[in-house]
């Protein structure tokens, strides 16, 4: 088991940027990234203050949901201001973002009651996979090939990490979102499911997920169905190979998702891919999912963040 004492960042929901010492959040991020050899609450990155010790990097800042994949209303969705976002967690010092993944190509904000009286199904988009498939998927558009990247994603990816370090800004780059299946897929039922890639019927290779009688759920993040984990793997190196010439990167395995197995899982498929690469980057897995934090710490993960089960959430 690791020490309890991981590098803990703030929570699973509002994470975080500011980092001490000299560095402003308009210089260039420096790393990459490793826990602090004299307090492991904070990372280091790898800088040396005048007596010779490490200085400690705290993270801080503010996410938002469509940074990386446009969320909207429209078809294809409005671009998202990315430079606007960066000049505002510059004019508030924040020095970290969750660039943050969507599994689904909708999002129905009824789910999401609490923060939106929205009635209108949002799109979303790129996704990781072409749709170019010659049948159509669901929502009336062509199934996607997971055996085929989308460019687009991934370079936005590579392109807006580049630029959030030029800032002075950490990315934790999401693999995985999973509170679409497992929090917000219930109402109305299936939404999230019957829009993600790995339905059976919004691909062309034959992948389905789905071990629900109903149609409803499809648990995707989990281990046990090989070829969605061939898929998955095959996604998480190419993330990887898109980002890790960058010194301001963390990986963050899921938001709100994922079985115990298949995370840990997740985050030693990173590890080990990063091993065969010059850089190795901190590797997180945070709360509101099936992990509670006494897993999270036992787990392969470099950093944690606690979610309103392990009571860390609102202010108390």
């Amino acid at each position: 088991m690791q020490s309890f004492f991981k590098s803990l960042v703030v929570t699973a929901c509002l994470l975080t940027s500011v980092s001490m010492g000299q560095q402003t959040a308009r210089d260039h991020a420096k790393g990459p990234l490793r826990v602090h050899p004299t307090n492991p609450r904070y990372f280091s990155d790898g800088t040396q203050n005048p007596d010779g010790s490490l200085r400690a990097v705290y993270l801080t800042g503010a996410h938002t949901w469509n940074n990386l994949v446009d969320i909207g209303p429209a078809d294809p969705p409005q671009a998202f201001d990315y430079n606007a976002y960066l000049d505002f967690l510059v004019r508030h010092d924040h020095n970290f973002i969750r660039m943050w993944a969507w599994d689904s190509t909708t999002w129905d904000p009824k789910s999401s009651h609490r923060w939106t009286e929205t009635q209108v199904v949002l799109k979303s988009k790129p996704q990781p996979w072409m749709r170019s498939g010659g049948e159509m998927a669901l929502d009336g558009k062509p199934m996607f090939d997971l055996e085929e990247f989308d460019p687009e994603y991934f370079e936005r990816l590579r392109a807006r990490v580049k630029a959030a370090g030029e800032r002075g800004i950490y990315v934790s780059v999401m693999l995985f979102e999973g509170w679409g299946l497992m929090h917000g897929n219930k109402s109305p039922a299936g939404w999230a499911w019957r829009s993600h890639p790995f339905h059976p019927s919004n691909n062309v290779n034959g992948v389905n997920a789905d071990i629900d009688s109903e149609a409803v759920t499809g648990p995707v993040h989990r281990l046990g169905n090989e070829a969605a984990n061939a898929f998955q793997a095959a996604y998480i190196r190419k993330v990887v190979d898109t980002v890790n010439e960058f010194d301001n990167v963390l990986y963050e395995v899921i938001n709100e998702g994922g079985e115990q197995k298949w995370d840990w899982w997740v985050a030693k498929t990173i590890q080990d891919y990063e091993r065969t690469k010059p850089k190795q980057h901190p590797i997180g897995i945070t709360g509101h999912g099936a992990e509670r934090v006494e897993s999270m710490l036992a787990s392969p993960a470099t950093w944690v963040s606690r979610g309103r089960l392990d009571g860390y959430a609102e202010d108390p």
